[in-house]
């Protein structure tokens, strides 16, 4: 064991500052391997190279009100805009708890992407949607950002996954699964940091330019990961190294389509997986979102646009279609009823 400091070698060590009878090195050690400290070392080095990192960031408890913090908040700046005039500058912001074990996380029932997903989500901007106003209509339709850029289209965001996720523990000499765990050690305090992080970006009422990050949460796991189906012949068990969490939620009251509520797409990925999960996945999404959104830097400035054709076609094509609304004379004649369910009921409403 090092007596000077690993930091500052002319700092030397006192004589007091030494463990206690009954307690070893190894057995410090030991304990140290088992927490969480070095996974979350090991996924901060992963990281540094691109990233700026914050370990222990803090936010507080949606739900309780309590001071907390996830193990990392990582931020990528995507790409420079092009132009000075760009109103919006992009980043990738990732939300990151590491969790440790001998014993198995389980996931089960299998879902399809949902069509409406609150995260990952743009955080940032002045506003979650994008008003469109048309030349075929008196109607103006709104979509939330993500839908505008038409990025819920990508594979990164249609991936299917899973709606529960279990950690085994031990009871006598058998495993019995427990979901309070996984729930309150990892879903729940994701779930809330990505909303103090979304809450805390909000930009002033006064502000011409924009920070707009691509918000998402993962899990990173030391543990082995596995996928089970149920099937007439009995369970079968697939090992994995992602796996996407699908957390359905209320909607706060008086919200539209309150009752559809709000899904957040937590990501699970094992330790060895996590580079290949960055470099192959995220960051190649989040430079897409990149890509779309500064070239639409105004729309999502002014949360307007114009677009031909959206009484005729409000179903695809919609981010080619965009215009900046400053170019674009608005009708003079009386506006139509708001057309959000005709501009969701592409999605599956």
């Amino acid at each position: 064991m090092r007596y000077h400091s690993a930091r500052d070698p002319e700092v030397v060590n006192p004589e007091s500052n030494q463990l206690g009878a009954g307690l070893t090195q190894e057995a410090l050690t030991d304990a140290i391997e088992k927490s969480g400290y070095p996974l979350q070392s090991a996924v901060f080095e992963l990281l540094e190279s691109e990233f700026r990192i914050q370990q222990e960031w803090g936010f507080r408890d949606r739900i309780t009100g309590e001071m907390r913090s996830c193990d990392l908040m990582a931020t990528k700046r995507i790409a420079t805009p092009p132009s000075s005039e760009s109103r919006i500058q992009t980043s990738l912001t990732v939300l990151i708890e590491c969790k440790q074990s001998d014993l198995p996380y389980v996931f089960f029932s299998p879902t399809r992407s949902p069509w409406r997903l609150a995260l990952p989500q743009i955080a940032g901007l002045r506003q979650e949607e994008v008003t469109i106003w048309t030349d075929d209509s008196k109607s103006k339709w709104e979509f939330p950002v993500m839908r505008a850029l038409e990025l819920t289209e990508e594979p990164f965001m249609s991936r299917d996954g899973f709606s529960i996720m279990s950690k085994c523990a031990r009871k006598g000499p058998k495993l019995e699964l427990s979901g309070t765990d996984a729930y309150n050690g990892i879903v729940m305090p994701l779930a809330s940091a990505a909303s103090h992080f979304a809450t805390s970006s909000a930009p002033k009422s006064t502000f011409r330019y924009f920070d707009a990050h691509l918000l998402s949460v993962v899990a990173v796991l030391d543990a082995p990961m596995v996928e089970a189906k149920t099937t007439s012949a009995g369970t079968e068990l697939t090992f994995t190294p992602w796996c996407r969490i699908y957390r359905h939620e209320p909607e706060e009251p008086g919200a539209f389509m309150g009752h559809a509520g709000r899904t957040m797409a937590i990501d699970v990925v094992h330790k060895d997986f996590f580079k290949e999960y960055l470099t192959r996945h995220l960051i190649p999404f989040g430079k897409t979102f990149s890509d779309r959104a500064l070239r639409h830097h105004e729309v999502l400035a002014t949360g307007t646009s114009f677009a031909v054709g959206m009484n005729a076609n409000s179903s695809s094509e919609i981010y080619d279609r965009l215009q900046s609304p400053a170019h674009i004379p608005r009708p003079t004649t009386r506006r139509g009823p708001r057309s959000r369910v005709t501009a969701n009921a592409s999605e599956g409403e």
